[in-house]
């Protein structure tokens, strides 16, 4: 399963984040460059990637929302600083807000909480069900036993 993260202004497309924004704000941090040497990209979209790891990119939409598919943490800490010099926020992919990169973690961490404590019981529940068809099944053979020694 994916997780994305959007950049967006305030009232995501109301106002979108125009080209010149994006490219002025992304050539002021140091440690992104604009990739135009994509050829699968979609006409008028950027992509704009971290120096150091050729897949960790950005992606300005047509909607003038940025986005990236399942960022690392370095790609997390830049997209905060370029959405803080565009005056944006950083969105979930429900469109959660998040204040911070320690808000972000926060949330992950707690939402992956809730997911393994609901993974855990559907094993539990599992479990009990696969034991309760074993006693039954023990049960049966056990009355099948005891009707033919009769």
């Amino acid at each position: 399963m994916s997780t994305y993260l959007y950049i967006a202004f305030e009232g995501l497309r109301a106002s979108p984040i125009s080209e010149e924004e994006w490219l002025s704000a992304v050539q002021k941090c140091s440690e992104l460059v604009v990739d135009d040497a994509r050829p699968w990209s979609a006409p008028g979209q950027r992509v704009v990637r971290l120096k150091k790891d050729r897949r960790a990119t950005l992606r300005l939409d047509r909607f003038g929302i940025a986005g990236a598919r399942d960022p690392s943490k370095e790609l997390i800490a830049v997209m905060f600083k370029v959405a803080a010099q565009l005056g944006a926020h950083v969105y979930s992919d429900r469109f959660h807000v998040y204040e911070s990169t320690a808000d972000l973690v926060r949330r992950r961490t707690q939402h992956r909480r809730t997911f393994d404590k609901q993974r855990a019981y559907r094993e539990k529940q599992r479990a009990i069900q696969i034991s309760l068809w074993i006693a039954l099944g023990a049960a049966l053979t056990l009355f099948g036993l005891l009707l033919g020694t009769l």
